[in-house]
């Protein structure tokens, strides 16, 4: 996905959100009270700035909040188990190969999603925030073949392997909030499971033959292949993370009937996320011909690692005085 069609989702997700909250305000019943000092979405009157303030850590506060987040992932694998499907047949020849990853958390890949949340007190609440998520890492491998007696006679195969993976993703976080107030920094920890949708291999193969005393190009390919049959059909690991919120606009009791959205939060935060498992099929490692005998690349055991950066906005539906 584009960085400019990840933006506009985002901004269509953000105006279905604020449909729903003033839906949500409407449909229970309550009138809000009337208040000629309020303070509105982004501030108000100075004369009712200190009993507001006051309402925030003691009065009417946000309990369960649904919004929309989105930003990028900076993904890595880690190779747990490494396979190749090059051996040398003719004894009076050398063979060497070599598999290089990528540096590691140096690909961006994506996420958006919703973002929701249940308050248990001030300090605690519990996050679920589905979504749909791409990561992507990549590798390069070398094969060289070369004879004893004549090291001028070699051929050079050289494949600069990129995977995205896509999933539609599921986590679940305990998120604590170091301090109250409209600033509050906090720290999560939970659990996440995604189902793939979708796993391209784009492969830039370069062969090289020197068997004729002289470097000569053979071939160089680019091509994007479907994988979806190579890696399994769910993900699952655990998360931590850490960030800040910042609560602006106010409570029922400041606001006024249908010109105030309450509560608004916006987060900044950043989650690493460990996968628990290989994410490659074993069964289908060497099913598909056109990668192992045409560019010779076979998939290593992987589980997945990635660093996420995200912005949220969430919108309030239902207060609570704790």
């Amino acid at each position: 996905m584009k960085v400019k069609s990840l933006c506009i989702t985002l901004l269509m997700l953000c105006f279905a959100s604020v449909a729903i909250a003033q839906f949500a305000g409407k449909k229970d019943g309550k009138k809000p009270r009337r208040d000629s000092n309020k303070s509105g979405l982004f501030g108000g009157g100075k004369k009712n700035q200190k009993s507001q303030v006051k309402s925030r850590f003691q009065g009417e506060a946000p309990q369960w909040q649904l919004g929309v987040k989105g930003g990028v992932n900076l993904g890595h694998v880690e190779a747990t188990q490494s396979y190749t499907v090059v051996t040398p047949l003719d004894l009076g020849s050398n063979l060497t190969n070599a598999k290089m990853y990528d540096q590691a958390y140096s690909n961006m890949g994506n996420h958006i999603g919703l973002t929701s949340s249940f308050a248990v007190n001030p300090n605690i609440s519990l996050s679920f925030e589905p979504g749909y998520t791409t990561v992507k890492f990549g590798y390069e491998t070398s094969y060289q073949w070369s004879q004893f007696e004549d090291q001028q006679s070699y051929v050079n195969v050289t494949n600069d392997v990129d995977h995205s993976i896509s999933y539609l993703d599921f986590p679940l976080m305990l998120r604590y909030h170091l301090k109250t107030g409209p600033l509050k920094p906090y720290i999560q920890l939970g659990g996440y499971y995604g189902f793939r949708t979708n796993a391209d291999k784009n492969i830039n193969t370069r062969i090289e033959d020197g068997a004729a005393g002289g470097l000569d190009e053979i071939s160089n390919v680019s091509e994007r292949i479907g994988v979806d049959e190579l890696f399994l059909r769910s993900s699952a690991g655990v998360l931590g993370g850490a960030g800040v919120s910042l609560d602006v606009g106010s409570s029922p009791t400041g606001m006024n009937a249908g010109s105030d959205l309450g509560t608004v939060r916006f987060s900044l935060g950043v989650n690493y996320r460990y996968g628990l498992h290989n994410v490659v099929d074993v069964k289908n490692r060497y099913d598909d011909s056109s990668l192992t005998s045409g560019s010779y690349d076979v998939t290593d055991d992987l589980e997945l690692r990635n660093i996420e950066i995200y912005l949220g906005c969430q919108f309030t539906l239902k207060y609570k005085n704790f």
